[in-house]
Parts: C-alpha cells; sequence; structure tokens
C-alpha cells in the first residue's frame, strides 16, 4: 500500500486492526464506486458476505467530507437507517474513498416513538377540550329535553316521540364524548379488582354466539390468572372493540384467537416490553384478517382515523382502547402483518395485595317515581359559571324540592359560605373562572363546615381529580351531562350517607351470580342483605329471626318450591312484609295473579339498580329513612 497523503488522508496500514473490531461498516470504494474492502459490520449492515460485496458497484452517495442519510436495501428485503461519512484515502497505490457507515435504526425509531408519543398527547389535550365543551352544551339539550318530556306527560303523544327521539340522539352525542375522553384519559373509571379468567371466558362464549359461523373464536384463558386493578366495564368494552374491528377484517372468515398470559418482565425472558418492569397480565386479541400497512398501522390509535367506508365506524374504537389502557396504568403493543393477521395485546399491571375497590355510583336513568326527593329545609348551594348549564341544574334541583342558592364563582360561594344560611350541600362545577377552582372550593368549604356534603360535577375531571389516571378517592364526582334521575339520586345518597341505613332484605335467587349481583344493589341502595339461595334455607333464616327486617325479594322460580308460596311463609312470620317477586318470564296470567296482591310487587329480569329500587318502593319500603 502506498504512503498516506496529508490532510485528510489515511494509511491502510494505519486502520487495517480498527476497522476489523469496528461497530460501524467500512468499506473502501475505488474512483468507480466499485467496492475493494469492507469490514465484518459492512456484511452485517448489507446483509452480504464480503466476497459477494467486493468488486460490485456500492450504489451509495459517496460525498467526501460530508454526513448522509441513507437507506440500505439488503437482499431479504431488510430495510436499514443508516448515516454515512467519507474520507479520501489510498489503497494499494490507486486514490479511494472510505465510507464509515453507522446503523441509525434504532435511534430513528426512537425518534419515531418519541414524535409519535407527543403527537397523541397534543390530540389527546385537544380532543379533551373539545369534549368538554361539547358535555357541556349537551347538557343544556338533554336537559331542556328531559325537562320537556316531563312537562308533557303523555306517552305515546306525537310530541312525546319527537321529544324521545331527540333525547337519543344527544345521549349517542354522549357516547361519542366519553369515548374522546377515554382516549384522552380525562374519563373517570371506576377501579376495582378483576378476576379476568371469568370476564373473557364469558366474553369468548358471548363473541362464539354472536358472530358469524366462518369465524371460529378461540380462547386461551387459564385459571391462575394474577388479578387486574381496572374498570371492568371499559374491559369489556376494549375487548369487543378489539373483536368486532377483527371480525371486519376476515369478511371471507378466519379463527379469532384471544390468549392470557401471567409476565414478570424482572424474571421472565420475553421481548414484548423490554423498558417496562414488575408483574403484567397480558391479554392478546389475534385475528387471520387482512391486516394493515405500515401507514395505517402508524395512524391506527389516533381518533377519527378509520379505513372503513363512510357510516361504518367513528375511528374511535381503538383510541378509545388506548386511552383506557394508559389510564389504566397499562400499554398496547400492535402487530400487524398484510394478509397475514393482526394481534393487539394489552398488558396491565398485576393488582397491589389488599388493594381497595375504588367506585363511583351509577349514573343510570331511572323511572321518575324512583326518583327520591327532598326533604323539608335541605338546602343546596350550587355554583356554575354557564349560565344556561346553572339554569338547568338550579331549575331540576328546585323541580326535586330542594331550596337553591346560586352563585356563578369561587368567590361568590365563599362570601355565602361564610354567611348566615347553613348549606346541607355544596354542588360546584370544577371549571370555575378565577384562581379558586371546584376542587379547591370544595377544600375551602370544607373548611368552613366540616359536616358539609361536596358533589363536583364536571364534563372531564382533568389532572386535577385523577391521579395516577384514577379518580381521587375522596372526590365525589356526577359527570356532565348528567341526567334528572342521576342528580336526583346521586344528591339524596349523599345527604343520607350521614344517616343510618333503611334496613335489611331477605334476598332469595338461587342463580349465583345474579345473587351476587342484586347483593351489591341493594348494598348500593344503602339496604344491609340477607341472601339464600332455595325455599327451604330463605324459610329457615326467617324463622331464626331477621332483626330490621323491611322488605323481601324472592325469585319466582326456586329450585325446591315455587317462589310465591315463600311470601305467604313470609307474612306468617313477617305480617305485611313488602315482596318484590322476580322472574325472567311474567305473561299475563302471572300479572293478574299478583296484581292485586298488597305490598307485593312483580318485577321482570333483568332489571337495574332504578328499576329494583322503584319496586320495593311500590310494595311499600322506606327507601331513605326520616329525618
Amino acid at each position: 500500500m502506498a504512503d498516506s497523503e496529508s490532510g485528510s488522508k489515511v494509511e491502510q496500514s494505519d486502520f487495517q486492526f480498527l476497522i476489523e473490531k469496528n461497530a460501524d461498516g467500512i468499506i473502501v470504494v475505488d474512483g468507480a464506486g466499485l467496492v475493494l474492502f469492507a469490514n465484518p459490520a459492512a456484511e452485517r449492515l448489507f446483509g452480504q458476505p464480503s466476497n459477494a460485496l467486493i468488486g460490485s458497484p456500492i450504489g451509495l452517495p459517496i460525498v467526501v467530507d460530508e454526513m448522509s442519510e441513507i437507506a440500505i436495501h439488503q437482499p431479504g428485503g431488510g430495510l436499514v437507517d443508516a448515516e454515512i461519512r467519507t474520507v479520501e484515502t489510498s489503497w494499494d497505490g490507486r486514490p479511494a474513498r472510505l465510507a464509515s457507515v453507522r446503523d441509525v435504526s434504532e435511534r430513528r425509531a426512537m425518534e419515531d416513538r418519541t414524535r409519535h408519543a407527543a403527537k397523541m398527547e397534543a390530540i389527546g389535550r385537544l380532543t379533551a377540550g373539545i369534549a368538554h365543551d361539547f358535555n357541556n352544551l349537551l347538557a343544556v339539550v338533554l336537559g331542556n329535553l328531559e325537562s320537556a318530556r316531563r312537562r308533557n306527560g303523555r306517552e305515546g303523544s306525537e310530541l312525546g316521540s319527537l321529544l324521545d327521539n331527540a333525547t337519543r340522539g344527544a345521549q349517542q352525542a354522549v357516547l361519542l364524548t366519553s369515548k374522546l375522553l377515554a382516549f384522552a384519559r380525562r374519563k373517570p373509571l371506576e377501579f376495582r379488582q378483576v378476576d379476568l379468567s371469568g370476564l373473557l371466558a364469558g366474553m369468548s362464549d358471548l363473541l362464539q354466539r354472536t358472530f358469524d359461523e366462518r369465524i371460529t373464536v378461540r380462547a386461551d384463558i387459564p385459571s391462575q390468572l394474577w388479578a387486574v386493578e381496572v374498570d371492568p366495564t371499559e374491559l369489556e368494552a376494549a375487548i369487543l372493540n378489539l373483536a368486532v374491528n377483527a371480525r371486519d377484517a376476515m369478511p371471507d372468515g378466519g379463527e379469532l384467537v384471544i390468549t392470557t398470559e401471567n409476565i414478570d418482565f424482572a424474571r421472565d425472558d420475553t421481548d414484548d416490553a423490554s423498558d417496562k418492569a414488575g408483574p403484567h397480565v397480558r391479554i392478546s386479541v389475534a385475528d387471520t384478517g387482512e391486516g394493515m400497512t405500515a401507514d395505517v398501522l402508524n395512524r391506527v390509535l389516533e381518533p377519527f382515523f378509520t379505513t372503513k367506508g363512510d357510516g361504518r365506524g367513528t375511528g374511535l374504537g381503538l383510541s378509545q382502547v388506548y386511552g383506557f389502557v394508559k389510564q389504566s396504568g397499562g400499554y398496547l403493543r400492535l402487530r400487524s402483518e398484510v394478509n397475514v393477521g393482526t394481534r393487539i395485546d394489552i398488558y396491565l399491571p398485576k393488582a397491589a395485595p389488599g388493594s381497595d375497590q375504588v367506585a363511583q355510583h351509577a349514573e343510570s336513568s331511572s323511572e321518575l317515581e324512583a326518583i327520591p326527593r327532598a326533604r323539608s329545609g335541605e338546602i343546596i348551594l350550587a355554583v356554575e359559571d354557564d349560565e344556561d348549564v346553572r339554569a338547568i341544574t338550579v331549575g331540576n334541583l328546585r323541580e326535586l324540592g330542594y331550596t337553591v342558592v346560586e352563585a356563578a364563582d369561587a368567590d361568590a360561594a365563599l362570601r355565602l359560605l361564610q354567611g348566615e344560611t347553613t348549606f346541607d350541600l355544596l354542588f360546584t362545577d370544577l371549571g370555575l373562572p378565577g384562581r379558586i377552582n371546584g376542587k379547591m372550593l370544595a377544600d375551602l368549604a370544607r373548611g368552613l363546615h366540616p359536616e358539609l356534603k361536596v358533589l363536583i360535577t364536571t364534563a372531564y375531571a382533568g389532572d386535577v381529580l385523577i391521579r395516577e389516571g384514577r379518580l381521587d378517592p375522596e372526590i365525589e364526582l356526577l359527570s356532565k351531562p348528567f341526567s334528572f334521575a342521576a342528580l336526583g339520586n346521586r344528591i339524596r345518597g349523599l345527604l343520607d350517607s350521614r344517616r343510618p341505613g333503611p334496613g335489611r332484605v331477605l334476598l332469595v335467587e338461587d342463580e349465583f351470580l345474579l345473587n351476587l349481583l342484586v347483593s351489591d344493589m341493594l348494598a348500593e341502595a344503602g339496604f344491609s342483605v340477607d341472601a339464600a339461595a332455595s325455599f327451604g334455607e330463605a324459610a329457615a333464616k326467617a324463622r331464626s329471626g331477621i332483626d330490621d327486617l323491611v322488605g323481601a325479594i324472592v325469585d319466582l322460580g326456586l329450585p325446591d318450591r315455587p317462589g310465591d308460596e315463600l311470601v305467604t311463609e313470609l307474612r306468617a312470620l313477617y305480617p305485611d312484609l313488602p315482596v318484590v317477586l322476580a322472574t325472567g318470564y311474567a305473561d299475563e296470567d302471572v300479572r293478574k295473579r299478583f296484581s292485586v296482591a298488597e305490598g307485593v310487587q312483580l318485577l321482570t329480569k333483568p332489571f337495574d339498580l332504578d328499576r329494583l329500587t322503584a319496586a320495593l318502593g311500590r310494595a311499600g319500603v322506606t327507601l331513605s329513612p326520616p329525618m
């Protein structure tokens, strides 16, 4: 090899050892661009041995003393992002150029992930703001529609039908904003420990019965999965979203596979998420469908992005799943290949030992007669800066019988709280003008009146009320837009929480899961529960004596004797005991048989908490104790 020249030229003997061991690819080319030398790292970058490279044209930009960004296409179809820097040299006495090629694929991927995360965060903030304003508008729309329906009072009339149609449309808009808030991770979740094995097994059975017979649903769900702490309703919605997307990706049939696995990243050897630590449960939903291109995969989590035709989807399904998983402390991984299929993995952290259930009260509609009303002398301070929302809220509270004092901001509310009026409850919007928001106002109000009940309302909770993705357990929250029934039930529930419960109910239901569900409903309504699974067990409990028994809920079809015969047995021990008979099938004969029985009400399954409490009230159970 000839002696090196001065300046930027390098002798071959000076770098012979270094280039063999260098992590960067190093190649030498002649004036015609043919490869004269390639080190082992270059062989790996180009996907070819040195004897295949030497003598071949390199096909790369070789500009001395400049750095260029290039893409190396390997023979097997692989693509490597790289940077190339070149200096002049000599090789066997001939002028040549030495190029250093560095693989920057991992750095580029990290930069892409960072940009994507920043973009998603920006979209999330914009989305939350839009949902907030939209929910305030919906609160006004739904509030006025509900008020008009109550005043119309003629079911089946033309005006009533129009109001019902408008209400259904507005409620669909509420669901839309709920999905937007889920994506933005601003939706308060009802966290509780969940048995994934039972939940997912039930869902897989449902999907198999529901999907086209050309789609096979297969589930591999071990019984010893760790418990996770999530909102079970949102988790079911997430799995359903993924399953529906998988179905749509298999128009000619295929296989949907749901698998689960316990993974401890601190212990298990896995490439799934090397940057995550600790024990997680992985839920995987995979299909054998059409798959997604790289461009679609990069945008698939964005709200309103969809590959479906007009009118076939909002593009909010996967974005809702993404937001829910992130807010639950987990993360999402997507893999897809065109004409092979898609696999989506949800990783949820294992629940901490002894973690408590944190759940909000249900906000469901109710029959008007079941909505609890105010008691004499109860005064509410309502704080809301939006005049239209405040007018609806104050009007609804007064219709419920409460005395209402209203304020437009925190300063006005504090002056009222420092006055002579004694308030029973503070009902405040979270986003108030000025330096004091609703949460701060609540803290100041409790400082002045420690026994004051506080209910906060907002179109979205934001970081003020949410800690680590979940609602602060000290907060009582009613999300906008809320119904007349939800407002009445939450206000009454809070005011009654300082008083003893309404008593004990005997529940007789042989279906195990339904027994648990109704027990939870009764507990949420403030009742204590004595549960039995048969006529004999219930009769034995009744004969032994049940303190503070105020009513009974009896399944009509018990396994040993009919439930209606138990009414006679109970009434012999507890005269005039209110009884609700529950049944999955009530024909006209059954209805006539019990319509004249005093203190007995028939309730058709399925039912929710509002229908259950309404039936108890009609049977004669006092739902709230007197003052």
